[in-house]
């Protein structure tokens, strides 16, 4: 995936975890550049994180969005590992923090967070996806499977390449989401989904 995380206002939070687990110690790996990109410590609380995403988002005037917010974490069914907690069910009403602060969509480079989807059905409302995009009022996309990522020695900055499998785009109204990636005429479009 060639996608352009520099265009307009997108930021990137990333959490250390995500590393190259073939060293030993695993080397640290960097997230693309963007806008804001913050690489969270294990201290972080999960709203600690959110707030701080929605007070970038509003930006100096108070008033700014942000076109997208990508997440950078491992993942599971339901939720990732961001910071000291996790980000799921337990907490997802933290999104609301993010009403109105984001244009585009939220993006989840995490493996497996659309695994509800998949175990349920496309008609099956509660899913973490679902609950983040009504609470946040964006689109937000989710994997169904495990994402490869790789990097460049020396650079170390982590490059995901194309999504791996099914992939669910969620809208803020609610509904049956939508489900990319199952074949070549379903491929995920970043570009288009955030900034259109």
């Amino acid at each position: 995936m060639a996608f352009n995380f520099m265009r307009g206002r997108q930021m990137i939070i990333h959490d250390p975890r995500l590393n190259n687990p073939l060293t030993s110690p695993p080397t640290p790996l960097r997230p693309p550049a963007a806008m804001n990109v913050w690489s969270v410590s294990n201290s972080d609380s999960t709203d600690h994180i959110i707030s701080w995403a929605a007070a970038v988002a509003k930006g100096k005037s108070g008033t700014e969005k942000l076109d997208a917010l990508h997440f950078m974490a491992h993942g599971s069914i339901g939720g990732i590992q961001i910071g000291g907690q996790s980000l799921g069910w337990n907490n997802v009403d933290l999104f609301k923090k993010l009403n109105g602060c984001i244009k585009g969509a939220i993006v989840f480079f995490s493996c497996q967070v659309g695994g509800e989807q998949a175990n349920r059905g496309l008609s099956y409302p509660l899913t973490f996806g679902n609950a983040v995009a009504a609470y946040a009022q964006c689109k937000v996309l989710t994997c169904k499977l495990n994402q490869i990522y790789s990097w460049t020695p020396g650079v170390n900055v982590i490059d995901f390449g194309d999504f791996e499998g099914v992939v669910y785009l969620y809208s803020p109204g609610g509904g049956d989401p939508k489900m990319l990636n199952y074949n070549d005429k379903s491929k995920v479009d970043l570009s288009s989904i955030i900034f259109s």
